[in-house]
């Protein structure tokens, strides 16, 4: 479940918010608190650490943009909630993750919050794959004896020479640092139960990559790893293919 913080001067904006929030929205969304103004609604977020901050713009005292005053790159989600479109434009301009107008329509709320939590989602996974690599960086390939099934018998491989490996419907391909492949007849979510759950990290429903071969990260719209993977195609396809292959 995701914590959110109300700030907005209108006391039945922030009961709208919360009954939509409490009863409607198919995102799960606890309400940490609420505020009527800035100073206070700082002071929240403060103790209470939100995932997702509702913040009204045009309030008495300072206004809700004053909020990058306090939190110059925020580890939230800032929501601004107006009733002016202009002030709207503005708040895109400070890359706030969204804004509805008001009145709230629980449509637009409903369709912000998937796109938000989507978003958080996404910097979850990021910052767990961050340190797992940060983790393993200095430490000693390991690696474990297991047996794939494969279609006229069994082969036996040793997990630090597998670079990922991905669903083929109901079977799995196994990639070795070689560049050879392995036809597993077992799906990928029993595969994944042979392998070191310290060793391989899964990017994506349809990949497991083995963190020691994971060279670099990008961030982005389209996060996604490099392997040291070499391939025979120039740069630019290659690294084209990766992000394919192992788009978070």
């Amino acid at each position: 479940m995701y914590s959110a913080v109300i700030i907005d001067d209108e006391e039945d904006g922030i009961h709208v918010l919360v009954q939509f929030l409490s009863d409607f929205t198919s995102v799960k969304v606890k309400v940490a608190g609420t505020a009527t103004n800035l100073d206070e609604g700082i002071q929240i977020i403060k103790n209470t650490n939100p995932d997702i901050v509702f913040l009204d713009i045009d309030m008495p005292g300072k206004n809700g943009m004053a909020i990058y005053n306090y939190f110059s790159e925020p580890a939230f989600k800032i929501i601004f909630v107006t009733a002016y479109q202009q002030y709207a434009i503005g708040a895109l301009n400070h890359s706030a993750a969204g804004y509805l107008l008001k009145p709230v329509s629980f449509i637009d709320l409903q369709d912000l919050l998937l796109k938000v939590t989507k978003e958080l989602n996404q910097e979850q996974q990021q910052r767990e794959l961050e340190d797992r690599i940060n983790l393993l960086s200095s430490a000693e390939m390991t690696g474990k004896n297991i047996i794939l099934d494969v279609e006229n018998g069994f082969i036996m491989e040793n997990t630090r020479n597998i670079e990922y490996c991905y669903a083929n419907q109901s079977y799995s391909v196994v990639v070795l640092y070689t560049k050879k492949e392995i036809v597993v007849t077992k799906p990928l979510k029993s595969l994944q139960e042979l392998l070191p759950p310290n060793q391989f990290y899964r990017t994506h429903k349809s990949y497991l990559v083995n963190v020691f071969y994971i060279r670099k990260f990008f961030r982005g719209n389209e996060s996604y790893v490099d392997s040291s993977h070499k391939c025979d195609k120039s740069i630019q396809s290659c690294k084209k293919y990766l992000r394919v292959r192992l788009k978070l």
